[in-house]
């Protein structure tokens, strides 16, 4: 064993805090979960989760809030406000439904640093087909005038998070350079669709008619838009991905099976 190894403390941890949403995604069915409210933990132990992490972890530490969708969490503002007390950096991840002008001016009372928000395409029709309801696009386009309304010093962060598959495909490039252009907006974000969340395993998922709607069919013009997503986070567009991250993409979208053997973890770091 080497002894000079040095060993690095965790940077962030993706804290799931329930399983209860109100939307239908296509590539979700968490909403689908027998989820009761009675068996989440209760805000001591969730304090204590925090609180047990001092002298492990460095004052850079973050959490990523998740669900569900965390705002449906009881005292979730409390929550990031303790845990901003402990000295470490909070963000998180929601579907925007439940931020009108008054959920909005909460969060950016509270010690929020980032606020991620998902949305899967530029027209309407795309996001409330993934998201499965109907105005949800519309809602998050009120939650962004909202916070950077009553935001102060570009607090909370804005970002955006999307999903690439199949029915947004032709949308991605756009929504760059949406971000890119809109002041409100920090940052965007991409993941890369894979096997619906709640179904049972199957190596086989994206070769299955149905999962049509999720697997790009076109390889060659996916590959071109994932180079396209490199070149423009080589040229400093607001991208969180780092620039590699497209590539593995391409691949991955390429030949799933092959490569996915190579690595750990099909959601990468």
């Amino acid at each position: 064993m080497n002894q000079n190894k040095v060993i690095q403390k965790p940077r962030y941890c993706c804290w799931v805090l329930n399983y209860r949403c109100m939307f239908r995604c296509k590539m979700c069915n968490i909403w689908n979960t027998n989820s009761n409210k009675d068996q989440e933990t209760t805000m001591e132990q969730k304090k204590q989760l925090v609180r047990s992490l001092r002298g492990i972890v460095d004052s850079s530490f973050e959490f990523h809030l998740s669900g569900g969708e965390p705002l449906m969490t009881e005292g979730i503002l409390d929550l990031v406000n303790f845990i901003s007390k402990e000295g470490y950096k909070t963000n998180m991840v929601t579907n925007g439904f439940l931020i009108d002008e008054g959920m909005a001016g909460a969060i950016v009372n509270s010690s929020l640093d980032t606020l991620t928000i998902s949305l899967d395409g530029v027209k309407p029709e795309t996001h409330d087909f993934i998201r499965g309801v109907k105005g949800s696009y519309d809602r998050i386009t009120k939650a962004i005038e909202y916070l950077d309304k009553l935001r102060k010093n570009g607090k909370p962060k804005i970002s955006i998070l999307t999903v690439i598959m199949e029915r947004n495909l032709d949308e991605i490039l756009g929504l760059v350079d949406w971000v890119h252009g809109d002041k409100r907006i920090d940052m965007i974000s991409f993941q890369a669709i894979t096997q619906p969340f709640g179904e049972e395993m199957d190596s086989a998922w994206f070769t299955k008619e149905k999962n049509n709607i999720f697997w790009p069919q076109d390889t060659k013009k996916t590959a071109m838009i994932m180079e396209k997503l490199r070149e423009f986070r080589l040229e400093s567009y607001k991208i969180g991905n780092h620039h590699n991250h497209f590539l593995h993409f391409r691949e991955y979208f390429k030949d799933p099976d092959k490569f996915l053997k190579k690595i750990k973890c099909n959601l990468g770091d």
